[in-house]
């Protein structure tokens, strides 16, 4: 569970200062679906629970901070809401296909 967690809490992290790096530029729209290979990395050392905890929060995060209007869940641009709903799919997906059922940390 600490694993899980500690994951999450790096993919949250990691979603803010992105959001923080990417607001205002034009490349915005396509940072959730470079962040997917964060969350495939995540996933991997610190399992399943760890890709799916933290693919919501960082979809709640960019939703949130990185696209308009800033500070509601709703978001307005058509291909941010579109490659925000992919990275979705594939964080989720790719935890459950590819990351170990527990965290790699603590495996003996």
């Amino acid at each position: 569970m600490v694993d899980s967690l500690i994951g999450a809490l790096l993919c949250a992290v990691a979603a803010a200062g992105v959001s923080a790096l990417a607001a205002g530029h034009t490349w915005q729209a396509s940072i959730p679906l470079v962040f997917v290979v964060m969350l495939l990395v995540v996933s991997a050392v610190f399992g399943t629970h760890a890709g799916i905890l933290g693919t919501l929060l960082s979809a709640i995060i960019f939703a949130e901070f990185l696209f308009h209007p800033v500070g509601s869940f709703r978001v307005t641009n058509e291909g941010a809401r579109s490659n925000l709903a992919w990275m979705l799919l594939l964080g989720i997906s790719f935890s459950f296909l590819f990351a170990p059922p527990t965290g790699g940390l603590r495996r003996h």
